[in-house]
């Protein structure tokens, strides 16, 4: 993670976090992608209004349209950011969630707050622009300057900000941050050879005695040594070693470990990890070699 890109937060527990900051593209086309959402939605409930008030006789149901849109609007980011988790479809489209600054979990409070504030920071000066006899009725012109600068600062503000924070994140106290992806480690219990399709004798079998000797420890500084092999990091030599050093402690006899080392430690990490699980599930937990079996 690029130092520059990282936002770091301190949890309730004292412990630092860092997240990746969301970039300014990704949350302006997260936004365009709810508001395409909001908008269909919006229609589909206004002509539902309208065809119910035309079916009791109401000519006009502007006002109920109104507050109706109104409930719609600030209830698809609230409905959103509640159950998942802070994020919205465009956010989770883009990869992209709203946090507490606090390190806490998301309250209802601040997500109330941060999308309430849209009103002020987008809608009402985006309103005063497009009809200002709404706002300002027959006052001069110039008056549509301040609603202009004001809406100039709101859009200037996630870009200027470190932290990328508008309003509504100051005054509700978050921060949207893109979805850290942890990579996968791959299953060394999966594969007997570096090379997959790689051609190899009879593969070695190991007796329940030989598998009792080691222990998670071990197991887990194995899958280790096979991860850096698959990433050209542990030379033959390396595996050569250990796996000599595992045959003779576990007492298997054969020329495995010097011919083909890395499908000899495949196979016995597959078994040993077996033969734990095994015991995990009996009730018998075996932490190192050094613990009784």
């Amino acid at each position: 993670m690029n130092e520059l890109d990282a936002l770091e937060i301190i949890g309730p527990e004292g412990v630092p976090l860092r997240f990746p900051r969301a970039p300014i593209v990704d949350r302006a086309m997260a936004f365009s992608i709810d508001l395409c959402l909001l908008f269909l939605l919006a229609s589909i409930s206004a002509a539902i209004l309208v065809l119910a008030g035309l079916g009791s006789g109401l000519l006009s149901v502007a006002g109920l349209g109104l507050i109706f849109f109104f409930v719609v609007r600030h209830g698809y980011f609230l409905f959103f950011e509640t159950h998942w988790q802070g994020a919205t479809p465009g956010k989770r489209l883009l990869g992209l969630k709203v946090i507490s600054r606090d390190g806490g979990g998301l309250s209802l409070d601040a997500i109330i707050a941060r999308n309430l504030m849209r009103d002020m920071e987008l809608f009402i000066p985006l309103v005063a622009l497009g009809n200002p006899a709404q706002f300002f009725g027959r006052a001069p012109a110039w008056l549509l300057l301040p609603a202009s600068l004001w809406l100039l600062v709101m859009m200037l503000m996630p870009i200027l900000s470190r932290e990328r924070t508008r309003l509504g994140d100051l005054v509700g106290g978050t921060l949207v941050v893109r979805v850290p992806k942890a990579p996968l480690l791959v299953d060394e219990a999966g594969r007997d050879s570096l090379i997959p399709a790689a051609p190899g004798h009879a593969a070695p079998e190991f007796e329940s005695p030989q598998l009792e000797i080691y222990g998670e420890h071990e197991l887990e500084t194995l899958a280790e040594l096979l991860r850096k092999a698959e990433q050209g990091n542990a030379s033959r030599e390396d595996l050569t070693l250990v796996a000599l050093a595992i045959a003779r402690k576990v007492g298997f006899f054969g020329d495995a470990p010097t011919r083909e080392p890395a499908r000899f430690l495949r196979r016995f990490y597959r078994a040993q990890r077996a033969h734990l699980e095994g015991k995990l599930l009996m009730g018998k937990r075996k932490g190192s070699k050094f613990d009784a079996s």
